[in-house]
């Protein structure tokens, strides 16, 4: 039995983060102001959740991600920066952080 996510991308990640047809992959592209304070708001309430997590949580973190690739707080600290990129982008007094 192989570990999803060690060898081979899951099948969703593989779907969601293909450049397949996309000229150049650094193009710019539209995105409703709406859709993305929800991507926002849900990246970061998954920062807070991983930062809180249950040593359960984490243990499962761990092993899914094998040899410390990554830690839950390293991760969570990671979330929380996009967060805050994605709403600077929508705080037009304070432009980008």
């Amino acid at each position: 039995m192989s570990r999803r996510g060690i060898d081979t991308p899951s099948k969703i990640a593989s779907i969601m983060f293909t450049t397949d047809g996309a000229e150049d992959p650094d193009q710019l592209v539209a995105v409703a102001a709406g859709e993305l304070l929800d991507w926002g708001w849900l990246i970061a309430e998954l920062a807070d959740w991983l930062d809180h997590a249950e040593q359960a949580t984490r243990a499962d973190f761990d092993r899914f991600f094998v040899g410390g690739y990554r830690s839950t707080g390293t991760t969570a600290w990671f979330l929380a920066q996009i967060a805050e990129r994605i709403g600077g982008l929508l705080d037009g007094d304070r432009g980008q952080p």
